[in-house]
C-alpha cells in the first residue's frame, strides 16, 4: 500500500512538472527584413493563466523571427497600477512570468492605461532605471527605431487624462500633450509613423466601444499627418478597423482577461473577444499585421502598402 501511495505521489508530482502551455505556434510567414513588434495590452493580472500563455507564445515567436520590440497598449497593472518600483507587482506579472529565453533580450516600450493611472505613474517611469528592459521615460514621448533601412517612429500618449474631459485649455496636461503631438507627427521622414496609447479612437462594440474625446481630438491630427496605424487596449479585444482615411486603427487587449462578447462595426475588418497580442512586421514598402491567440494560432493577417 505504501508502496502504491508513492507511486501515485511520483506521479502526480511528474504531472505538476509538466509544461502547463505545451501550445505549438503556428507556422506562418513575415517579411524576412525590417522591423518586428510584438504588442499586447491589458495584460497585467498576477499569474493570469492567459497571461502565461501569451508570455509562451510570444517567446516561440521570439525564437523563431528577430523581434525588435515589445510595445504594451496599457494596462500593464491590474486593479490599481503599482505603489512603488517594490511593488510585487513588477515580479508577478512582469520579472517572473516573461522568462523565455528569446524573449527576454528584448526591449519593453510601455503606454499608460486607466487603471495604471490609479496607482503610481512614476514609479512605472522610475522602474526604466533599475530594468534593462522596461523602457518608460515619460508619460507621453517618441522614439526611432531603425533596421535594414526601414525607420518607423514610435509615438506613446497618455490617453486616460482625455476621457470625459471637455478641457480646451491648451496650458492643461491634454492641451500640453496635443501641442506636442502635433509637432511631433510633423517631425523627420519616417518610413512608418505609428501612435499608441491606450484606450481605443474607433472600435467594436461589446466593452468599451469607441471613444468620442480620441475621435474629436486625435483624429485631425492624424489625417493632416498621415499616421499610418494607431495601436489601443482597453477593449479586451483584437480588432484590425479601416476607415475611409489612411489610419489603422489596432486593437490588442487580449493580454490576460478576454472580454465576453464582441459585435463588429461595419469599418471592423476583423475583430475577436479573445486572449492574445498582435505582431506587427515592418518592411520598406509594406506593413504585415497578424493576430495570434494565445494557444499560437494566426487568427488573421493583414496586409497594407505604404501609401503617400
Amino acid at each position: 500500500m505504501k508502496g502504491r501511495l508513492l507511486l501515485l505521489a511520483l506521479l502526480s508530482a511528474s504531472a505538476c512538472s509538466v509544461d502547463p502551455y505545451p501550445y505549438e505556434l503556428e507556422e506562418f510567414a513575415v517579411p524576412e527584413s525590417g522591423i518586428k513588434t510584438i504588442v499586447i495590452g491589458d495584460w497585467g493580472r498576477n499569474m493570469n493563466v492567459n497571461l502565461k500563455a501569451n508570455a509562451y507564445i510570444m517567446n516561440e515567436l521570439a525564437c523563431r523571427f528577430p523581434i525588435n520590440a515589445v510595445l504594451t497598449t496599457g494596462d500593464n497593472f491590474y486593479e490599481n497600477g503599482v505603489s512603488g518600483v517594490n511593488d510585487a507587482q513588477w515580479n508577478v506579472s512582469f520579472e517572473n512570468i516573461f522568462t523565455g529565453e528569446c524573449l527576454r533580450p528584448i526591449p519593453w516600450y510601455p503606454s499608460l492605461g486607466n487603471h495604471d493611472a490609479r496607482g503610481n505613474t512614476q514609479a512605472q517611469i522610475d522602474y526604466s532605471l533599475q530594468s534593462n528592459r522596461w523602457n518608460l521615460p515619460a508619460t507621453y514621448h517618441d522614439y526611432w527605431v531603425e533596421k535594414d533601412s526601414v525607420w518607423v517612429h514610435f509615438i506613446v500618449v497618455d490617453t486616460t487624462p482625455f476621457v470625459g474631459s471637455d478641457n480646451d485649455d491648451p496650458n492643461s496636461y491634454t492641451g500640453l500633450q496635443l501641442l506636442w503631438l502635433d509637432s511631433v507627427l510633423g517631425s523627420g521622414n519616417p518610413d512608418w509613423t505609428v501612435v499608441y496609447g491606450h484606450h481605443p479612437v474607433y472600435a467594436a462594440d461589446g466593452r468599451h466601444g469607441e471613444t468620442e474625446e480620441l475621435i474629436q481630438k486625435f483624429v485631425p491630427l492624424f489625417d493632416e499627418y498621415g499616421v499610418d496605424i494607431y495601436l489601443c487596449g482597453h477593449n479586451h479585444s483584437l480588432e484590425l478597423i479601416k476607415t475611409e482615411a489612411k489610419t489603422l486603427y489596432v486593437t490588442s487587449g487580449g493580454g490576460s482577461t478576454p472580454q465576453s462578447s464582441i459585435e463588429n462595426n461595419p469599418y471592423n475588418l476583423f475583430g475577436v473577444a479573445e486572449a492574445g497580442f498582435v505582431l506587427s512586421s515592418f518592411a520598406k514598402d509594406s506593413v504585415q499585421i497578424d493576430f495570434i491567440s494565445k494557444k499560437g494560432q494566426q487568427l488573421f493577417s493583414y496586409v497594407s502598402p505604404q501609401t503617400p
